[in-house]
């Protein structure tokens, strides 16, 4: 019963979102990535990311292969959400100074974050930013966890998540703060995501992982020594659209 008012409740939430979102800019930022690095991995990431925001909710969405993410380009966005690197090796370039007191200043006047990380080996995380731009805001990301390959997450039930969705999830960095969004679907139970949420209405939410964001679950992928293997995570989608729903919220 509590199950089913929570998901009449977050049902409703959805169509409201649709209402709100439409004057509403989604920045995409891959700008320390090539985009087609993402591409090789996931055919059809921005096509699930217009889907969602633009055909879904109403919302505009805007994809950055290289502009510096500064106040002046964040003062023309609502929700920023930023994908991690796929190689820690060979970067674009480094997050600069200007960028994290950027984004830290978007989120603290009310801006939404959705940030994504992942293991050393395909992020550099000061280069990134990563710890910079969470700190300040009571979350860490720490080093990296086992590497349990296709273990797969789950999510909880809660605020703005309707289901226990199954997440793909293969390697990840330990993260603290915040309240859990999921977890690692394996012994140890680590945090694959959490949330935190400002008086004035910003909103951060972090990953230790970043396939979920790649829109991965369910991919057929071939593995360097030949094998194939194909992700779990058949919720990967409802997942997201339910995360950048509650970002959209008014």
């Amino acid at each position: 019963m509590k199950k089913a008012i929570v998901i009449g409740i977050l049902f409703i939430a959805l169509f409201l979102v649709k209402v709100s979102a439409q004057n509403k800019v989604v920045l995409l930022d891959i700008s320390q990535e090539d985009k087609s690095e993402y591409l090789k991995v996931s055919p059809q990431i921005f096509e699930q990311y217009q889907d969602i925001i633009e055909n879904q909710f109403g919302a505009t969405l805007i994809i950055n292969e290289d502009r510096e993410v500064d106040s002046e380009f964040l003062e023309k966005t609502d929700i920023l959400i930023v994908l991690s690197t796929l190689s820690s090796t060979d970067l674009k370039k480094t997050r600069t100074e200007t960028e994290i007191e950027s984004i830290i200043s978007f989120v603290k006047n009310g801006g939404r974050l959705i940030f994504f990380t992942d293991e050393d080996r395909r992020i550099d995380i000061k280069a990134f930013g990563a710890n910079e731009i969470i700190t300040p805001f009571g979350m860490e990301f720490g080093n990296d966890l086992p590497n349990l390959r296709n273990a797969g997450a789950i999510s909880f039930i809660g605020e703005f998540i309707a289901g226990k969705y199954e997440l793909p999830y293969s390697g990840s960095r330990e993260l603290t703060g915040g309240i859990p969004i999921s977890v690692m679907n394996a012994e140890g139970g680590h945090v694959h995501g959490a949330y935190i949420k400002l008086a004035n209405g910003g909103k951060l939410a972090a990953f230790g992982e970043t396939m979920v964001g790649l829109f991965i679950g369910g991919v057929e992928f071939k593995m360097p020594d030949g094998n194939t293997i194909v992700w779990k995570g058949k919720d990967n989608k409802q997942f997201m659209k339910e995360l950048i729903a509650w970002t959209l919220e008014d």
